[in-house]
């Protein structure tokens, strides 16, 4: 089962779940509203943040010589889950003097518990301070009343928001949920194209057939797809049966014509010292003896008994496979082709309109058909090769071209969507691909409010480079959104059933 199922399964049980629960309030503009129904209407719960922390903290009401429960829920930015094994404590001060200490409790993960009992009322100022083995952070919440007694108490809460979606932080912590503040980068105007994954020139080789005959097989599992290793015996071309152009007789022929021309030049290199034979007799003996042997043993390499020996040119796999066992070949064939699949050329087809914006090409993102990962040509080591001059005459389109090193998951021949990225621009507000919701062609995002709330709003997109898109409207730079888990916040606003409070 895979974490996005589970993830929507937590969803619907927490849904759907125990009635006993406190519910939350729904509103009737088509998004459940953040608010619950608790047993103090108010309640209060404050959202705070540092670089390493967020902190979500709830409490009753304060009151001299009572004991309200502070349930605060740390969670760690890092990877959105719960922050545990911490040592957090909580200081009450009352009007700049009185101060009181008081320790956690944690019966859960993330989750630590205060019981605080003030002796003084007024005007409260407290400070969280979580500890932990790689740093240690400090959180301050002003303006806190402490009240005299309890009928004092008065809506001091924040009361029901509309418009905003309950997710609880033990659901965000037990699904695949992040959020990360919106900020300023720059940013690239980009040009969507689609185009192949391509071998590199060099990197793919065909094996010719040198001479006519019957093509074996070294190996019953050579098929296409099959790896093989550079110098690795793949066929043998035999002639045997077919009385011209057969390679085992060329190569007999080969070894006779050398052992003949080889005693020819031993002779006359003694008969030459003794001028029974010319110097010129000499030299022509010695040329045909070495004319023979490069002969000879440029067959040996390729050529036994068994006929004519085709070795694998590189390291890769079986591309094609062009014949099968026992099939005649002609000289000239090719007999199969084979890829190393290390080094890849991409070609993106970028249409002609966008001819303006081509020398400003530097960069690329890209998905393949079969996968839905977005590649950076820098995580593949590669670069820019080359931009067209010209528009490509079966297509039409201007072809732009990067070489990258395939991880092992890219697949030679294979279509894909191309970001093409021009001159960076500065000071555009961007956010992840993920997210962003779209409902009939309308683009949504989900800002965190508070702890445990979240707003849909909507907003405009400008470009996008497959892994983050420009906001030009809707969000401003310093909201928290979310970047994953979108789908479990709609998912959620949709719910008839209530959502449920967590408990403590």
């Amino acid at each position: 089962m895979t974490k996005a199922i589970k993830a929507l399964i937590i969803v619907v049980l927490f849904a759907t779940g125990c009635n006993q629960m406190a519910d939350h309030a729904h509103q009737d503009d088509g998004i459940k509203s953040a608010s619950k129904q608790i047993d103090h209407p108010d309640q209060e719960s404050r959202t705070l943040f540092t670089e390493n922390l967020e902190l979500f903290v709830e409490f009753d009401p304060i009151v001299v010589g009572e004991t309200s429960t502070f349930n605060v829920h740390l969670t760690d930015l890092k990877d959105y889950s719960p922050l545990a094994n911490a040592d957090v404590s909580l200081i009450l001060g009352i009007d700049n003097e009185v101060t009181q200490n008081f320790e956690s409790r944690s019966d859960v993960a993330g989750i630590y518990h205060f019981e605080v009992s003030p002796q003084f009322a007024g005007e409260g100022l407290i400070k969280i301070n979580v500890a932990t083995e790689n740093f240690t952070d400090r959180f301050e919440i002003d303006h806190v009343h402490i009240f005299r007694e309890g009928a004092d108490i008065h809506a001091h809460g924040q009361g029901a928001v509309t418009g905003q979606v309950l997710f609880t932080k033990e659901q965000a912590w037990t699904t695949d949920f992040k959020i990360e503040t919106v900020s300023t980068h720059s940013f690239s105007k980009v040009i969507n194209a689609s185009g192949e994954i391509m071998p590199m020139p060099g990197d793919k080789q065909n094996l010719v057939a040198k001479n006519n005959g019957i093509v074996l097989f070294s190996t019953r599992n050579l098929v296409q797809g099959s790896p093989v290793k550079k110098g690795s015996l793949l066929f043998t071309i035999s002639g045997k049966g077919f009385p011209d152009d057969n390679i085992s007789v060329k190569y007999h022929e080969a070894r006779l014509a050398l052992e003949k021309s080889k005693n020819q030049y031993l002779r006359h290199k003694n008969l030459v010292e003794e001028k029974i034979v010319s110097k010129s007799q000499f030299e022509e003996s010695k040329n045909q003896y070495l004319a023979d042997s490069v002969a000879y043993f440029n067959l040996k390499q390729t050529v036994s008994d068994g006929g004519l020996k085709v070795y694998a040119p590189l390291t890769g796999y079986i591309h094609d496979l062009n014949f099968s066992e026992g099939q005649y070949a002609s000289t000239g064939s090719v007999l199969a082709t084979i890829s190393s699949n290390k080094v890849m050329l991409l070609r993106a087809d970028v249409p002609q309109q966008f001819f303006k914006l081509l020398g400003q090409i530097t960069d690329a993102t890209f998905r393949p058909a079969y996968s839905d990962k977005v590649y950076t040509i820098d995580e593949l080591d590669g670069k820019l090769l080359a931009k067209a001059s010209s528009v490509a005459e079966n297509n039409h389109y201007m072809p732009v071209y990067f070489e990258v090193i395939n991880d092992g998951t890219l697949l030679e021949g294979a279509f894909a969507e191309f970001h093409l990225k021009t001159e960076p621009q500065p000071g555009k507000l961007i956010v992840p691909i993920g997210a962003i919701i779209e409902e009939q062609n309308i683009f949504y995002i989900y800002v965190q409010m508070t702890g445990e709330s979240y707003l849909k709003k909507q907003v405009q997109l400008g470009g996008s480079d497959g892994l983050y898109a420009e906001i030009l409207s809707g969000l401003n730079a310093g909201d928290r959104v979310v970047t994953k888990g979108s789908i479990l916040l709609k998912a959620a606003s949709v719910s008839s059933a209530p959502v449920h409070s967590h408990t403590h």
